[in-house]
């Protein structure tokens, strides 16, 4: 069986690849990394490891993934590529006006060394995975889109 290769086959790969990275990060780090933070008997330096270390990839295939779905948008006209761009891309602001002043109380947090109250670390990654859901809800609806239309 063969496929034809449109204009749009190679972005179009390239974006579900990376929406798809982005989904299973973002249920790891729902489901996987903030349980295991919370078990940690300090969580706060696992916290700010485990976000350092994703943000990483999380930020590439947001970025990678737009690009990729805005092309295959440009090429294509097919709307349903600006909704995927839009969703994936959505993490961005979410990101910056509700996740990032969690995130600067938890590093800031990590400054003070040892001598942290862990009650509010735990409060504070419990709103940060509530936070969280959010850019994997929209996440995945720009995987499910991608793969199913």
């Amino acid at each position: 069986m063969s496929f034809p290769l449109t204009s749009a086959f190679y972005p179009r790969s390239i974006g579900l690849f990376t929406n798809g990275l982005f989904t299973g990060l973002s249920f790891c780090m729902n489901i996987v990394a903030v349980p295991s933070i919370r078990a940690s008997k300090d969580p706060l330096p696992v916290f700010t490891t485990v976000y350092k270390n994703a943000s990483k990839l999380a930020i590439a295939n947001i970025m990678v993934g737009a690009a990729a779905n805005l092309i295959c948008y440009y090429r294509t006209k097919d709307n349903k590529f600006l909704l995927i761009a839009a969703l994936g891309s959505f993490s961005f602001p979410w990101t910056v006006f509700f996740i990032a002043p969690v995130n600067n109380k938890l590093f800031a947090m990590e400054k003070e060394g040892d001598h942290y109250n862990r009650r509010t670390v735990d409060d504070l990654v419990q709103k940060w995975n509530k936070l969280q859901y959010v850019r994997t809800i929209t996440g995945t609806a720009a995987f499910l889109i991608n793969i199913l239309y």
